[in-house]
């Protein structure tokens, strides 16, 4: 009987043994896939912040472009703007030239008719005269 004892306890040393490397083989392939999947994780979070990065470049960029693109706006608009408005201040100064030659010529004309106006004055004076002359010289000229 005592060589089956022995060979029960080496059978449960075989039993202790196997659990025991089964529990060690266990623990480092739960150790494995942990590593493994930090490994993972850290892969992922650097394509992660790698994505992240190069999508922060491109934004970036894309407002640098928007920015650029609206001070040139507001340059364009400005200098179109300055041009607009010194065409009405030469509108204007035109204008005014416009008004001070018109009301010269309006004076001019009204100068010229009160003139033409004592020249016809004159002239139906001179007739008149000319014409009671001339009706003198026909009476004198019935009496002879």
């Amino acid at each position: 009987m005592p060589a089956h004892k022995t060979e029960q306890s080496l059978g449960s040393d075989d039993v202790g043994i196997m659990a025991a490397v089964a529990a060690q083989m266990q623990s480092s392939w739960e150790k494995k896939r942990k590593e493994k999947e930090a490994k993972f994780l850290q892969m992922a979070k650097a394509d992660l912040d790698k994505c992240v990065t190069a999508r922060l470049d491109e934004f970036n960029v894309a407002v640098a472009q928007l920015n650029g693109a609206y001070d040139k706006f507001v340059m364009e608009y400005a200098k179109a703007d300055d041009k607009i408005r010194k065409l009405w201040l030469q509108l204007q100064h035109e204008q005014e030239k416009l008004l001070m030659f018109s009301e010269k010529k309006h004076k001019a004309m009204s100068d010229n008719d009160r003139e033409r106006e004592r020249g016809q004055v004159k002239g139906m004076a001179v007739t008149k005269k000319a014409v009671e002359d001339f009706g003198k010289l026909i009476t004198s000229l019935e009496e002879l």
